[in-house]
């Protein structure tokens, strides 16, 4: 069973923040709340502009946050402490189109079966000794004791009702209207890892610590829940596909260029 400390489940002093924010604005999390202003009114929110980081300016690279894919110790890395949000790569278009479309971008990508795995495992331990699961959706899973009940939670819900970790990637990464990734450079978690190494070599990142870990056991699928996986994440899928597609086109000419060229994934 999910260990459960005796007040965890207790009523909290003050109101949550989140529901605060769920009541008024529709919304349990402070990025999804900008999220859903960048679509309906995206000249505004160019006022926000002095919310990018100064490290992120600084550096003129823009790092989306795709949770449970080793993010946390690339962030701490190139930004520094308290520049671990997850904002969508729309929000920072949004917010200032001028240094999103000058700035270099990218993200990870990590395949939807192995972050479905390490989602389930951090909701059902309610987070990392590092990285807890908001109360809000504690309570919400309190229920869940198998995959197919977190399945059927999830397949309950669209992705402003469900926890950062529980989303599509390619939430985080594309379009909401046409599916064409925002960022530029797209790399696979665990398959990428010397391109990623080069790649953040170049922004003066060398060897990164290992943060945010959840240790888990593998989980097993029937077959019937794999293609309840694969049905949820179906956008992820085929990003993913897309991108091992573009990564393999310059493979087959490598002599041209730069041979990590062909794993670099250019996504624009």
């Amino acid at each position: 069973m999910r260990p459960t400390p005796p007040d965890r489940f207790a009523a909290p002093l003050w109101p949550d923040p989140k529901r605060i924010n769920r009541l008024l604005l529709g919304a349990w999390y402070e990025e999804d709340i900008y999220d859903r202003f960048c679509g309906a009114v995206p000249a505004a929110m160019r006022a926000f502009g002095r919310r990018i980081p100064a490290a992120m300016r600084a550096r003129n690279l823009i790092f989306v946050h795709v949770p449970r894919v080793a993010g946390t110790s690339i962030v701490r890395s190139l930004y520094g402490e308290g520049c671990i949000r997850h904002h969508s790569m729309r929000y920072f278009r949004a917010l200032d189109p001028a240094f999103a479309a000058a700035a270099d971008s990218f993200a990870l990508l990590r395949d939807p079966f192995d972050r479905f795995a390490s989602a389930y495992a951090f909701v059902r331990t309610g987070g990392t000794p590092t990285c807890h699961l908001s109360e809000v959706f504690v309570r919400q899973t309190a229920h869940i004791a198998t995959v197919d009940d977190y399945l059927s939670f999830l397949e309950e819900r669209g992705p402003l009702d469900l926890d950062f970790v529980m989303r599509p990637q390619s939430w985080f990464v594309c379009d909401l209207k046409t599916g064409a990734p925002l960022v530029k450079n797209l790399f696979l978690y665990r398959e990428d890892d010397a391109a990623l190494a080069a790649y953040l070599a170049r922004h003066g990142i060398g060897a990164l610590p290992w943060l945010n870990r959840s240790a888990r056991a593998h989980l097993m699928l029937t077959e019937r829940q794999r293609r309840r996986v694969e049905r949820l994440y179906a956008e992820d899928f085929a990003l993913i596909a897309q991108v091992r597609a573009a990564r393999a086109r310059p493979a087959r000419v490598s002599a041209a260029g730069n041979p990590l060229h062909a794993a670099w994934i250019a996504a624009e």
